[in-house]
Order: C-alpha cells, then sequence, then structure tokens
C-alpha cells in the first residue's frame, strides 16, 4: 500500500510518516517531496480538461497513491506561494486523478469524536480526523475493541475503505454511465423511501419522488455533483478518474448519509445493541459484556444467522467494505416481535455499545448523547475516554 503524506513542513509530516508507519507495517509511507509540482499538474489537469484537451500529458504522482494523507492548514504550496488548503488539494485529487482514500487532518478542530456523527459530507475527504489521531491502530488495520482503544464505530480501516470502494468504482464502469445507482448498492424502492432528506438531495436535486430517485443514473449524478461541463469533458477524456471519482463520493455518502442513520441499513454492533436478543445464549455467555463484544466480530456464529443472513444486504456490505443489514425489511418481521416479547419476559442483562470505543459495557459505565440524525436511532453512549475530546457538549444531556 502506498501512503503520501502531504504537509509543506517537512518535519511534521514526517512524524505523520512514523505515525502511520509504526501503525500501518510494511507498507510505503513516505512524505510528498514534490508535493507543489504535483498539485500544479492537477491544475493543469483542471484547465487541460475546461479546454477540451487531453488532461493524461500532465501525469501526475497522485494517480499512484493509495491512501493520502494531507494537512488542512496547507501553506505556499502553489507557485505563486498563496495559502492552499488541504481540502482544496483533496477536492482536485478527487475530481482529476486517481487517487485512492482520501484523510484531511485538522480541517474540522471542535472535537476529536464529532457527537453528531454526520461525518462532513460536504468535504472531499474520504475522512476528516484530528493530526493527533493519525497513527491509531484502528484507523489502519483491524482493531479488536479493548479498554482504553479510541475504536470509533465510524472508523473503517484505510485499507478496507479502499479496496470497498475501487470495487465499488469497478461495479460503476462496468454497469456504464447510464445505469441506475440505487442498483447497484442494494437500495430498492423500499429503502428509498426510508432516506432522510438530506441523503435524498446528494444523490439528487431534481428527484421528487422515491421511484425517481431510484431511476437517477450515474450520469445524472455526476452532472449534479460535478460542473455539467467538467463531468461532460471527463467522460470523453478520463473515464478512469470519473468512476474512480463516483465510487468514493458515492461509498461516502452511503456511509454518512444511509447508514450512521440506521434507518435503512444496520451494522453488526448497532444491531446487536438494538437486538441483543439475536446473540445465541447457547455459544455465548450474555452475562458478560465482552462476550457481546466478541458477537460483533463473529455474527454468523454467535447471532441468529438462520434469521439475520436473510436480511444481508450483500451489495451495500460490498460497498462499505462490512456487514449491513436492510433494517427496514428487518425491523417488520413478526419474529422480532416474538423473540423480544420473550427476552422481555426473563430476567435480563442489558449492556449497551460505546461508539468511541465499539464496546459493549453496562449502562452506568457509560455517557449517553444525542446524535444529530433527528430519528429513532439518536441516542446513543460513549465511554468517554480522558485522552478523547468530544464535542458539542450540549449532546450530552443525557449523561
Amino acid at each position: 500500500m502506498r501512503v503520501r503524506v502531504c504537509d509543506d513542513v517537512k518535519d511534521i509530516a514526517d512524524s505523520w510518516v512514523k505515525d502511520i508507519s509504526d501503525a500501518l507495517a510494511g507498507a510505503d509511507v513516505a512524505r510528498m517531496d514534490s508535493a507543489k509540482d504535483e498539485i500544479s499538474k492537477l491544475l493543469n489537469r483542471k484547465i487541460a480538461v475546461e479546454d477540451k484537451k487531453d488532461p493524461h500529458i500532465h501525469a501526475t504522482e497522485f494517480d499512484e497513491i493509495d491512501v493520502l494523507v494531507v494537512d488542512y492548514d496547507l501553506l505556499h504550496l502553489d507557485g505563486a506561494g498563496s495559502r492552499t488548503t488541504g481540502e482544496g488539494v483533496a477536492r482536485l485529487a478527487r475530481t482529476y486523478s486517481t487517487c485512492g482514500a482520501i484523510v484531511v487532518m485538522n480541517q474540522y478542530r471542535s472535537a476529536q469524536f464529532d457527537l453528531g456523527m454526520r461525518g462532513h459530507l460536504e468535504s472531499f475527504a474520504d475522512l476528516n480526523v484530528a493530526a493527533e489521531l493519525i497513527g491509531s491502530g484502528p484507523l489502519w488495520h483491524p482493531v479488536e475493541p479493548h479498554a482504553g482503544t479510541f475504536n470509533p464505530t465510524t472508523w473503517r480501516p484505510m485499507p478496507t475503505l479502499l479496496s470497498a470502494a475501487r470495487s465499488l468504482g469497478k461495479s460503476l464502469a462496468g454497469a456504464g454511465y447510464d445505469a441506475p445507482i440505487s442498483d447497484l448498492i442494494g437500495l430498492d424502492l423500499e429503502a428509498v423511501m426510508e432516506l432522510s432528506d438530506t441523503a435524498f438531495g446528494f444523490l439528487s436535486s431534481k428527484a421528487q419522488t422515491a421511484d425517481d430517485l431510484r431511476k437517477v443514473t450515474l450520469r445524472e449524478f455526476l452532472t449534479q455533483s460535478l460542473d455539467p461541463k467538467i463531468s461532460e469533458a471527463l467522460i470523453g477524456t478520463m473515464p478512469d478518474a470519473l468512476f474512480n471519482y463516483a465510487a468514493f463520493r458515492i461509498a461516502k455518502w452511503l456511509d454518512r448519509a444511509v447508514l450512521r442513520p440506521m434507518d435503512v441499513l444496520i451494522d453488526v454492533p448497532h444491531l446487536i445493541d438494538r437486538l441483543p436478543f439475536l446473540i445465541l445464549s447457547d455459544k455465548t455467555d450474555v452475562g458478560d459484556p465482552e462476550a457481546w463484544t466478541k458477537a460483533t466480530l463473529d455474527p454468523e456464529n454467535l447471532l441468529d444467522w438462520n434469521l439475520l443472513s436473510n436480511y444481508l444486504n450483500e451489495r451495500a456490505s460490498n460497498a462499505l467494505g462490512r456487514q449491513v443489514f436492510d433494517w427496514y425489511k428487518l425491523s417488520r418481521n413478526s419474529k422480532i416481535d416474538d423473540l423480544q416479547d420473550e427476552y422481555l419476559e426473563k430476567e435480563i442483562v442489558r449492556f449497551h455499545l460505546a461508539e468511541d470505543t465499539s464496546r459493549f459495557l453496562p449502562g452506568e459505565d457509560l455517557t449517553q448523547y444525542r446524535a444529530d440524525f433527528h430519528n429513532f436511532g439518536d441516542r446513543r453512549a460513549i465511554e468517554k475516554l480522558a485522552s478523547i475530546t468530544y464535542g458539542p457538549q450540549r449532546r450530552m444531556r443525557f449523561g
């Protein structure tokens, strides 16, 4: 895996390179020494595309990067010596290259853990993170949740995110520009009807009904997401970059706007948090919170997989790089009501998911807060590590 750090201060960039190298053993991690020149090449590609010329004559290192890590506060990286932001670089790299996953550091400084949990859909970075967290193990490889480790439920290891998005890019390219997007990511009409206004509008500002949104093609999405002249020019000159662009943007939307609210899709940890009776008591000590956490790692053996497998959304799971289920269907299954009634009749032991560590713990060991989805699933909990800042504080009204 080729990881490149982009920052204008060498000592700082070198420290981030070391942090990432320590977390991702065996990877090719280095600072972009020629970042100014490489960004200029992206700008030249942009000009070439606008002039309907071949942008490939401007070869750039960005095409070869698997994970780009860029500081938001870049200074004097362009030829004129003016200020360039990491967000600006992310947008250029995402639009005019085949760059892989993009991480922008220090763009949003209010907290290291955003209690709103929306995740800045407007940013062209695939992840926005505080710089001091860039060497965190869970950011770079799967880590079994354990005490004291910041391991947010919203994070996916960069290699996982990269692989899933590139796989989606191949699917989009295979289907072509006029294929409906929703079919490729596993969202049927019922799913689309459950989407929030935010999710709906990101995919199309013109669609009026769920049926309209189901018909939105990749071409229509690109025309909305990019300047129509740019998208049309890229179709003819850089289709590889355009499919790459679409895959990462759609994957981010699927994660932030569709999965995180848990109205349409739900992942394994949150499924256990909502429906703990799906844990197989004959295989798991349901009185042990660590056993609940372990169940998230082996759902096919430790959960009622005979029931759950019917609701596994394979296309969405592939696009996200994690198993997700059709919550809107599963929650309506009458067997769920029966299992819940049976569960509540017993002397139950109840644990809850900590969003900041991905562990299950007793309620008294957690701080409750309100996420920013304005729905049934807004009430969440954190372990509240002393080493992490959380915000906005007003969301801890339940604490």
